[in-house]
């Protein structure tokens, strides 16, 4: 257990103090809409941020996922280059899509009088792309100092903008997703400064880190745009089904199930960097270690989402404003897809390393297919709540056969010295 202590319990509970402090922030905006948006207002930017979602992987292409399987491979790929490469590239995909959604917003759609904000959509996607990828270099150098620092003045300066929009400016979703475009607009060069000043960034282009990092990215996109398809799923559904109204009473369940995500980014920014050092060694030397280490995974992942569901009913008074109280029975069922998913992403790390981006992108494309199918049938049968039901049983799907690879994997000993190559 000595080494569970020494490489997870201090590391975890620093991570678990500021996603708590992070998302503590982030869960104050929840009772701050429900009381000054209309669930129509809350509907439409739930689907903003759906929007959002979607476009990051086209402006991306999901080369920066591929970091994390460089890193450890420095004379390969040097990750300032790698960095450096990956960020041009994002330049050039992000000028396309502005010039995209530019075209399309010289033709209205009144159903959801959104386009004159289309072109903020693209903003944030890169703010976003910026940020994890910041976040991403400070988990995999193992400082969890300056990766709290800044989430934490990162959510504080959501949080200040987005009361100053809804309660002092009275702007209603106008004013929450203006707030999302200063915000986006301040983190993009904070990002690059600090990427810069820790010597990650420079002014070079690598074509063979571009060609490999394009051949990962294009076989991961699919398992990026499922991941979000598939949260996203249930909202779109019911925006077509029902309406904007009932769209917002779940997105404001479906969000507060969110605390789940709270110890998956906790545990998964402690325990990423761990697994990849030891997958990128010898894997069957650490056999014992590596099984130990996803049994703590799974255990404290049910834990908590049980104790998280727990507290946001004993607290759904104060968190849900009054026109929201029929979103409390979506909290549960959202927090335990989100642990199902927690658990599925502690299995994807070692399929990840292998180099084999397609075979999780087919595991996920499940996921989200069984989702779209649960989804429009058991929104038939049991009304809004099914669409809670159908993530739990599409992670729960998605969880088994990635056990069932992953197993397949390490018998076969796919990690060690001579991992994707």
């Amino acid at each position: 257990m000595a080494f569970i202590k020494r490489r997870f319990f201090k590391p975890l509970a620093f991570y678990t103090v500021f996603a708590f402090l992070n998302k503590g922030m982030a869960f104050f905006l929840t009772p701050l809409f429900t009381r000054y948006l209309t669930p129509e207002g809350y509907g439409v930017y739930a689907l903003f941020l759906t929007a959002t979602m979607i476009c990051d992987p086209f402006i991306s292409f999901c080369v920066g996922d591929a970091i994390g399987n460089v890193y450890f491979r420095p004379s390969e790929y040097p990750i300032r280059e790698y960095v450096s490469t990956y960020f041009f590239f994002c330049a050039g995909t992000f000028t396309a899509q502005v010039v995209f959604f530019g075209s399309l917003s010289l033709f209205p759609f009144e159903a959801l009088n959104v386009s004159a904000w289309l072109l903020l959509v693209p903003l944030v996607a890169l703010s976003n792309i910026m940020a994890g990828t910041l976040n991403v270099m400070w988990q995999l150098k193992e400082k969890p100092v300056p990766f709290g620092r800044f989430n934490f003045c990162y959510l504080l300066a959501q949080l200040l903008l987005q009361v100053t929009a809804t309660v002092f400016l009275k702007l209603g979703w106008r004013g929450v997703l203006a707030a999302q475009g200063i915000l986006a607009a301040v983190t993009i060069p904070v990002a690059l400064v600090l990427l810069r000043k820790n010597e990650w960034l420079g002014f070079c282009f690598n074509k063979n880190c571009l060609r490999f990092g394009l051949k990962f990215g294009l076989g991961f996109l699919p398992n990026t745009l499922a991941v979000r398809l598939n949260d996203s799923m249930g909202r779109l559904f019911i925006s077509r089904k029902f309406n904007l109204a009932e769209t917002g009473i779940y997105s404001a369940g479906q969000k507060l199930g969110g605390i789940m995500n709270v110890y998956n980014q906790a545990f998964m920014n402690t325990y990423r960097p761990w697994l990849l050092k030891k997958l990128s060694g010898g894997a069957r030397r650490e056999r014992r270690k590596i099984i130990l280490s996803v049994a703590l995974a799974f255990t404290s992942t049910m834990v908590f989402a049980l104790g998280g569901s727990l507290c946001m009913y004993m607290f759904s008074g104060f968190v849900l404003g009054e026109n929201f109280q029929r979103s409390i029975v979506f909290v549960f069922w959202s927090a335990s897809a989100n642990a199902l998913n927690g658990m599925y992403g502690v299995m994807s790390l070692f399929i990840y390393q292998t180099g084999k981006s397609w075979l999780m992108s087919l595991l996920t494309m499940t996921a989200v297919g069984l989702n779209t199918l649960f989804t429009w049938h058991f929104l038939g049968v049991y009304g809004l709540i099914g669409a809670a039901y159908a993530p739990v049983l599409a992670w729960a799907a998605a969880l088994g056969l990635s056990v069932i690879v992953v197993v397949g994997l390490l018998n076969r000993g796919q990690w060690g010295e001579n991992n994707g190559q």
